[in-house]
């Protein structure tokens, strides 16, 4: 078979089927396949192994490519949302990217730390206020008393997102990125493309309040505790 680089694939997992799609290098949706939840997601491993053991042999032949890594779309209403707040007084010196850095960093450590075993998929800056003021990422290098950043999360049971990793990696398949269907048609502007066309924006960096983790980053407990003041 060919190996195809530049398409991507896609499944959408909602409470009535599983959908495949295959986006190719003109964005532009060129492979669909659907199955029909016999147990909903209540069942969500044995689902997914009944469909890849029914379509995954047909969808590769039709492809002309081996499927080895794709991205989930969640498009369910059950997630967990939370806003948190975070502030920071400055001593001295001016706010950095490192600054802003170690602040998220901190601020997903004390919400995983304390978030019952769930799995951040979304962590967005939803306000900057500087002295007070709404700002937005211009804002890096100026001089500031305190700094107030207003993050949410959504998040799925850790449990899940391992089922679904695992079932995949049965069929030599690697999960690249669990994506909230929700989040996507809230955070991109055009609110009238499907969801296949929402992610593929999401995943191009369209929207710039989003928090990506290149890695992860070992927090010392109690590093920050003197200079944090959390509220919900």
């Amino acid at each position: 078979m060919n190996k195809n680089f530049s398409n991507k694939y896609f499944v959408i997992l909602n409470k009535n089927e599983i959908i495949f799609s295959c986006l190719n290098k003109e964005n532009k949706i060129s492979y669909t396949k659907k199955q029909i939840l016999t147990n909903g997601l209540n069942n969500i491993i044995k689902e997914l192994e009944n469909f890849f053991t029914d379509n995954l042999i047909e969808i590769e032949r039709n492809l002309k490519d081996f499927i080895k890594k794709i991205y989930i779309i969640f498009d369910i209403d059950e997630i967990l949302s939370v806003d948190l707040s975070i502030k920071y007084k400055f001593e001295s010196g001016k706010i950095n990217e490192k600054k802003i850095n170690d602040l998220l960093s901190h601020l997903k450590y004390q919400f995983t730390k304390y978030s019952n075993n769930q799995n951040v998929i979304h962590m967005t800056i939803s306000k900057l206020l500087i002295d007070g003021e709404e700002k937005d990422m211009s804002f890096v290098k100026e001089t500031s008393n305190n700094l107030i950043l207003e993050v949410k999360f959504e998040c799925i049971k850790n449990k899940i997102v391992h089922i679904i990793k695992e079932s995949c990696s049965n069929y030599q398949i690697t999960v690249d990125k669990i994506l909230l269907a929700n989040h996507l048609r809230q955070s991109i502007e055009n609110h009238t493309d499907d969801v296949i066309s929402l992610a593929s924006k999401f995943l191009n960096g369209e929207n710039k309040n989003e928090v990506s983790w290149v890695s992860k980053k070992t927090i010392k407990q109690g590093f920050f505790e003197r200079f944090f003041k959390f509220f919900a």
